[in-house]
């Protein structure tokens, strides 16, 4: 579910909001959680990303009618984010609170009950519009792939010295968590080359390869990742950002997903391809019974 509520302006007192979320966490999904916050920031013309802070960073927030930031929550015994998002539409007027599940959303409401927020109607905006229509989409893809009853694994590849690249690639893997795919990157220590250490979990029983090409560059063993997935018959799903090069090759017929600033809009084309490949696992397990 994807659910959206609207409210008229209202200026809080520091650290109101901060309080109001905690404890709204606190009650719903129990003590033991972490809270992250994502700002919106432009950085130059034309150029936007998401600066990922603590809980501390709401405290400040006092207009609401000014406020646009992701709140990620997560249960210390979980695997699955919660998000709660808080945003102005364009055109201002009423601000936007939507909620991402059912926990997300009775979070939602003990936010107004503390706040004293007064709900009206829904802004009349074309950019809102676009945006719930691609939530709309994304939820319903979200309902077919754990539908499918089987959690496929994916190797990510990605530049991971790069910390806009890791950003971008975090939340591509709360996306794969929350439609239950498992993952794996070549981000942590082992006393081995790095060559050798990424091979292994590439031939990890995964079922397909992610690959993401940023403007900063691609991971110096991606060609070599990609051939091996294609040797394997593995599913190739390549991300890649506006501004970013890849000489194919010989990879000449191999199909990419554009995307521009942020990887979100990638979304809706990677959960089709996941229930892409869920349909394929399963018709050939059936063909193997």
């Amino acid at each position: 579910m994807r659910a959206y509520l609207h409210f008229k302006p209202k200026i809080l007192q520091i650290g109101e909001l901060k309080g109001a979320c905690e404890a709204a966490f606190s009650a719903v999904l129990g003590p033991k959680f972490k809270l992250t916050v994502g700002h919106p920031r432009t950085p130059s013309p034309g150029i936007t990303d998401t600066a990922w802070l603590d809980a501390d960073s709401l405290r400040p927030l006092v207009d609401l009618s000014k406020i646009n930031v992701t709140l990620v929550v997560r249960k210390s015994d979980e695997y699955a984010d919660r998000y709660l998002s808080i945003s102005e539409p364009d055109g201002g007027g009423a601000f936007t609170i939507s909620a991402g599940d059912e926990a997300a959303f009775r979070c939602l409401e003990m936010i107004v009950a503390s706040l004293g927020l007064e709900q009206t109607e829904r802004p009349k905006d074309k950019l809102f519009s676009h945006l719930e229509a691609i939530e709309t989409r994304i939820s319903a893809l979200e309902r077919t792939a754990n539908a499918a009853g089987n959690n496929p694994k994916c190797f990510i590849s990605f530049k991971f010295d790069d910390p806009e690249t890791v950003t971008q690639v975090n939340r591509l893997k709360r996306l794969l968590a929350a439609v239950h795919i498992e993952f794996l990157t070549g981000e942590q220590f082992e006393p081995r080359r790095i060559e050798d250490k990424v091979k292994g979990r590439l031939r990890a029983d995964v079922d397909f390869l992610v690959a993401v090409i940023t403007k900063a560059g691609e991971s110096k063993w991606i060609r070599d990742e990609i051939a091996d997935a294609n040797s394997r018959e593995l599913w190739i799903v390549l991300l890649l950002e506006e501004g970013a090069t890849f000489e194919k090759g010989i990879f000449g017929t191999l199909e990419y997903i554009p995307y521009s600033a942020a990887i979100d809009q990638t979304f809706p084309a990677v959960l089709e391809g996941i229930n892409f490949i869920r349909a394929d696992i399963s018709t050939r397990s059936l063909g193997k019974n």
